[in-house]
């Protein structure tokens, strides 16, 4: 296990390395408690103010750990500012050849369907103006074809019998499958 007062003091590979740092007590108390969650592979939840230094206190135990892991963050713009900036800072810093990947929701790509409708218009947008800019006849204008449009989104999964899907593939599959119920002889409700 690393010294995390050394790592975070005046004197260490941050201070060293990082133009501006300063030693924060409450940084070094919430990267411990982060590295014992990640050591005993337990959860954590902390909670800090703003000036605390949040993101070097749990990069640093999470880079140390040496193992996989996942930061989640609630906007494109501090994801953007981890994996530019903070990652590539602090690895250098602490020296660990570690790799970095960013992965980014399935609303920042684009649909191929859209991307080939668009590439389709844009090129038919040209065509027409070329037409319209020659000195030849115009042309009679070709009908359209109309094609379908493929679903973006994918297909929910339905469960395999006697698993259980999680909350979330739960409330797709419901939305999209028939719960038919056996016949009974007699109906909900009816006394004997």
């Amino acid at each position: 296990m690393h010294d995390l007062q050394h790592l975070f003091s005046e004197t260490g590979p941050l201070a060293r390395t990082i133009p501006g740092y300063r030693l924060r007590p409450q940084q070094v108390e919430m990267a411990g408690r982060i590295a014992a969650a990640i050591a005993g592979n337990k959860a954590l939840v902390a909670e800090a103010g703003t000036g605390t230094g949040k993101t070097f206190a749990y990069l640093v135990p999470a880079l140390l750990s040496g193992g996989k892991v996942v930061i989640s963050t609630g906007t494109k713009t501090l994801q953007d500012q981890l994996f530019n900036r903070d990652l590539p800072m602090v690895r250098d810093a602490l020296g660990l050849p570690a790799t970095i990947a960013l992965l980014k929701g399935r609303a920042n790509y684009v649909c191929p369907y859209h991307l080939e409708r668009t590439e389709r218009r844009k090129g038919a947008s040209r065509t027409a103006r070329k037409r319209a800019t020659s000195a030849s006849s115009p042309a009679s204008p070709r009908p359209r074809a109309r094609a379908t449009r493929p679903s973006c989104r994918p297909s929910p999964k339905i469960p395999a019998p006697g698993r259980r899907p999680s909350p979330r593939a739960t409330t797709a599959w419901a939305r999209t499958a028939r719960i038919t119920r056996p016949a009974s002889s007699s109906p909900r409700g009816a006394r004997r």
